[in-house]
């Protein structure tokens, strides 16, 4: 897609945003959310840098459909689908020996394409947009200082902060082929004329699996990089994509509520990522609402927000 075009999808996801009453917060709406990332992450000296998950790659494959899908997508119909995929890292984290990870995916079908962003986490760290930009004020630092104890006394105060912390600290780091990427919003899937709620998440075909301290001694910052060009001189990375549906009394408005127990499961397809392509895709953005035909809109209070600072940031950085 062109940069022209990218922009009047901006342009189209502002005005979307500014007209619609139910995303409209007086507090941190999605330009006060731009702000905040450019005073914590921004380069006077770089005003083209992309300021949040600020390092990845940019890589390619196809997406192989189930044939006995369920679901009403059009584009899952197809036998194979191009496949773009950024891998990065999570907010201004330059070191590979992170936690936080994030892919952004693009399904580039025949006649329409379905964009993902993507988490290595079930859960997000914030449920609604003042939580959201809070979480990255309150590290912006303030005469050269970043107040830690407010910080750690948020962090305990908030339920969304205080559980994302705990959920992350039984994280370990691992190599990409053993990363499982996570939906953190509850999509509408079409199915026999009804909408049935449910996230997605691509399981490694290698299983999810950390690396070991001695392993991770032998490992430099940008380890991702190399150990991916390295895997895929033999075969692609693989990730099986499954649906999960929500049971009847799970939240799917809020995108830090875990869901407890077992769900029903379908398997989607396999997605196989083979080929580097260097960095050119930094400069591009993914939009999450870039949705296929059979497939609705979350209706959690973060989606429409995230959509509109992603247009406000790409906009800022041409």
């Amino acid at each position: 897609m062109s940069y022209l075009v990218r922009i009047l999808c901006f342009v189209f996801l502002i005005n979307s945003y500014l007209f619609s009453a139910d995303t409209m917060n007086d507090t941190y709406d999605a330009e006060k959310i731009a702000d905040i990332f450019y005073a914590l992450n921004g380069d006077k000296a770089d005003p083209h840098k992309k300021i949040n998950h600020s390092k990845g790659f940019c890589t390619a494959g196809e997406f192989i459909p189930s044939k006995s899908l369920s679901v009403d997508v059009p584009l899952l119909k197809q036998g194979s689908i191009n496949a773009e995929v950024r891998y990065s890292l999570g907010g201004a984290i330059l070191d590979d020996k992170s936690k936080t990870r994030g892919m952004a995916l693009r399904l580039l079908g025949k006649d329409n394409q379905w964009t993902m962003v993507m988490l290595n986490t079930e859960i997000n760290f914030a449920k609604n947009p003042q939580e959201f930009g809070q979480f990255f004020e309150m590290r912006i630092p303030v005469n050269g200082k970043v107040d830690t104890k407010k910080i750690a006394k948020l962090t305990k105060e908030v339920d969304s902060y205080r559980n994302f912390e705990a959920y992350t600290s039984k994280m370990g780091i691992s190599k990409l082929e053993n990363t499982p990427y996570y939906s953190i919003h509850t999509f509408m899937f079409n199915k026999n004329g009804k909408t049935y709620p449910a996230k997605f998440k691509f399981i490694p075909k290698d299983g999810i699996k950390y690396l070991s301290e001695a392993e991770l001694a032998k490992l430099d910052k940008d380890f991702l990089v190399s150990e991916f060009k390295k895997y895929v001189k033999n075969k692609p990375i693989e990730y099986d994509m499954y649906l999960v549906y929500a049971n009847d009394g799970d939240i799917i408005d809020d995108t830090t509520a875990l869901w407890q127990g077992d769900h029903k499961e379908e398997y989607v397809g396999t997605l196989k990522v083979e080929k580097y392509l260097g960095n050119d895709c930094n400069k591009d953005v993914f939009f999450p609402s870039d949705l296929p035909e059979g497939i609705q809109p979350p209706k959690d209070p973060l989606f429409d927000i995230r959509n509109a600072t992603y247009g406000i940031t790409f906009g800022r950085r041409q």
